[in-house]
């Protein structure tokens, strides 16, 4: 009898399994597994001395949730309708829409993304073009680039009556709605999984229609294309008015109409946060009070730091950027441009041959750092300047974190990795340990060796 029973239950389970099921299973399962991780990934104690929080990241993954949870009931239960299949469209779209939130209502995120992103690549390219010396253990000859202004989190879209040209549109693909490779270097696969599971699913709901599947695909863009027309005008009238009115200011404020620009560009901050990543935002914003005798001490410090750094005075911009960061601590901007300032000390330091002062160099470095945590120019400076100083521990001890800090990224930075193997083979040399120094060798010259683990000695 109990055989029966359990042969009848088979019999019954696999008249139930089907290339749909199966299909809208793998589907539901994708979305499930989607929320393991946060979406964006970058160092935490970056983010905590920037006052941001990844908390948009982290609450877009209910959305694959629910939806996978929803996929497997209905999977069960066998319903199909068209209204499940617009839904699932519709949950497909708001996570593709996920770089533009994060990048909208999060903009600190944005400009870390972008400056990690450029000062990776600037690193990379001094390796490249300074191969030889740095590959000599000492570096007594090397010289350091200049860093670049800090990159913002937003620059903005129209500058121009010529708005409208391709350029512009490319710009608003990228910049605007997220899809950058700077965005996107530091996003986490989770998110793709998310798209792949909607993708799955949808495919699924749209099996075994008897042959209709084309048919109902037609009917459901028919029903969604007015939706989707909707929802992209308002999107755009959404961006393109507050840069509008961004450059319109311009005009008001030659006129001297300081008061409309204070009070507008500060609504302006409140319903589009990326012009918080704008320097001259803030600079227009700062001069407007202070020509209308109601000054912002924070943004006059601010525009003080702007115009030194652009005179290359390091220690004056300094002095004003700190001032400025003192009175308004969550701005970004001016954290970055601070950041800035004392590493262009740093390696005016550096670069003295005839005079050069490692001590010295490094300490601004390490300033550097107590600002802008983990900035990788900084970092990499340091590790060279430490080096040159004969300091291989010190300089062995940030190459680690240096290697610890592009797990965050895509795809880490090959010409920086190895440069930071490369002082952790010096230091295990100079400890006689060159059986470990050989191994970091190689892992400074083969990519395929980074995944080697080597126990570090305490």
């Amino acid at each position: 009898m109990p055989m029966k029973i359990v042969q009848r239950l088979l019999n019954w389970a696999s008249s139930q399994v089907n290339r749909q099921r199966i299909t809208l299973l793998v589907g539901s399962l994708a979305l499930i597994l989607s929320a393991r991780s946060a979406w964006y990934n970058l160092p935490p104690d970056t983010l905590e001395a920037f006052g941001v929080s990844l908390a948009i990241a982290n609450y877009y993954r209910v959305i694959p949730v629910l939806f996978g949870l929803l996929g497997l009931t209905f999977t069960i239960w066998e319903a199909r309708s068209r209204v499940l299949r617009l839904l699932f469209w519709i949950g497909l779209l708001v996570v593709l829409l996920f770089p533009y939130v994060q990048i909208t209502w999060n903009p600190a995120t944005t400009f870390l993304a972008n400056n990690y992103y450029s000062q990776n690549a600037r690193v990379d390219r001094h390796v490249e073009r300074n191969f030889s010396e740095i590959q000599a253990q000492w570096k007594q000859n090397i010289v350091l680039d200049d860093p670049d202004t800090p990159d913002p989190s937003l620059n903005a879209l129209i500058i121009s009556s010529g708005f409208l040209q391709f350029s512009s549109i490319e710009k608003f693909l990228t910049n605007i709605l997220g899809y950058d490779i700077n965005f996107f270097s530091y996003i986490n696969l989770n998110w793709a999984i998310a798209i792949l599971g909607f993708s799955i699913y949808l495919f699924g709901l749209y099996l075994d229609k008897n042959q209709r599947a084309i048919e109902l695909l037609g009917k459901d863009m028919k029903n969604l294309l007015p939706w989707l027309l909707v929802g992209f005008i308002f999107l755009s009238i959404s961006i393109l008015l507050p840069n509008i009115i961004h450059y319109r200011l311009n005009t008001s404020y030659a006129k001297g109409d300081y008061r409309f620009v204070q009070s507008m560009s500060k609504t302006l901050a409140t319903l589009y946060p990326p012009l918080k990543g704008d320097n001259f935002f803030w600079e227009r914003l700062g001069k407007a009070g202070y020509y209308d005798d109601q000054p912002d001490n924070s943004l006059v410090e601010l525009v003080k730091g702007l115009e030194s750094y652009r005179r290359k005075d390091w220690v004056n911009a300094e002095t004003h950027f700190q001032e400025s960061l003192n009175l308004q601590p969550k701005n970004f901007l001016v954290r970055g441009y601070l950041a800035s300032a004392i590493l262009n000390q740093g390696i005016s330091e550096f670069n003295e041959l005839s005079d050069r002062n490692t001590a010295t160099a490094a300490n601004s470095f390490e300033r550097v750092l107590t600002v802008f945590p983990n900035h990788t120019e900084a970092l990499y400076d340091l590790m060279l300047a430490k080096a040159v100083g004969g300091e291989f521990d010190e300089s062995a001890d940030i190459a680690l974190k240096i290697i610890e800090n592009q797990k965050y990224a895509q795809r880490p930075r090959s010409a920086l990795l190895g440069q930071a193997y490369l002082h952790l083979a010096w230091k295990g040399f100079k400890d006689k340990d060159y059986q470990n120094a050989w191994l970091r060798y190689r892992q400074s010259v083969d990519d395929s060796a980074w995944k080697l683990v080597i126990e570090e000695e305490q």
